[in-house]
């Protein structure tokens, strides 16, 4: 990676992976009773993640063999990270009637089917372009958007239970959307900033941002629309159920 770009990538990227720790921090706490799948999933996501932080620090401070080697090991993570992140929809699709997700579990199965599959073409896609280091870098880099969406919804709840102190979710003077809205937008306005510094610094838009922002953009409608319409039910029971 040309050291004039993304001089301090590996620490930008570290943001959004304490974000998602902190995000899926039950896991973490009840790390023993979870089930193997879960682990699966867990333990994968997080290798990724790692290998995700450290490659941009590898090409610049190591060799490129390294990077590769490296990066093959990262593809066969994040392979592992789809696969089981596929399973995790089945149990979103199962969750009991007392559930704030209830409501928009079929949706959210459908988005999470959406990330993950996406997740998955963008890194596929930067291995592809792996030849044009700006392209790679910021295909890599989109991945991070595709996973940070579950993270910072539950993480935004910790703060807003801690506030309102509820005795359930039905309490809280807003609905669970309301919070997954505001988050899309904070993660849209992000993207777009980023997509602004690429063309004022190049004059160029790449199509990773653009992708990852046009998506984000329309899982609002999605779970705010969709909910668990007759369609989407028989849909995503079909091929989870």
């Amino acid at each position: 990676m040309n050291t004039k770009l993304f001089p301090r990538l590996h620490l930008w990227l570290i943001l959004p992976f304490v974000l998602t720790l902190a995000g899926f921090h039950q896991y973490w706490m009840g790390f023993t009773s979870m089930p193997f799948y879960w682990h699966l999933h867990g333990i994968s996501a997080t290798a990724w993640y790692l290998i995700l932080i450290a490659q941009p620090w590898i090409y610049q401070h190591r060799s490129i063999h390294l990077h590769r080697k490296v990066g093959m090991i990262g593809l066969v993570l994040a392979g592992f990270v789809t696969a089981s992140g596929l399973n995790m929809v089945k149990g979103m699709l199962t969750r009991e009637a007392t559930s704030p997700l209830f409501d928009f579990r079929y949706s959210l199965s459908f988005l999470d089917s959406l990330f993950i599959g996406f997740f998955m073409l963008s890194v596929i896609l930067a291995v592809m372009n792996a030849r044009n280091t700006a392209s790679h870098a910021r295909w890599m880099i989109s991945t991070v958007f595709w996973v940070l969406s579950p993270a910072i919804v539950r993480l935004s709840f910790v703060p807003l239970l801690m506030v309102f102190q509820p005795e359930s979710f039905s309490d809280l003077p807003f609905v669970w959307s309301d919070v997954f809205v505001g988050n899309q937008m904070l993660i849209i306005l992000v993207l777009l900033f980023l997509i602004f510094r690429d063309f004022q610094k190049e004059k160029k838009i790449y199509s990773s941002y653009v992708l990852v922002t046009l998506v984000q953009v329309l899982a609002i409608p999605i779970l705010l629309f969709l909910k668990d319409s007759p369609w989407l039910r028989e849909l995503m029971n079909s091929v989870f159920l």
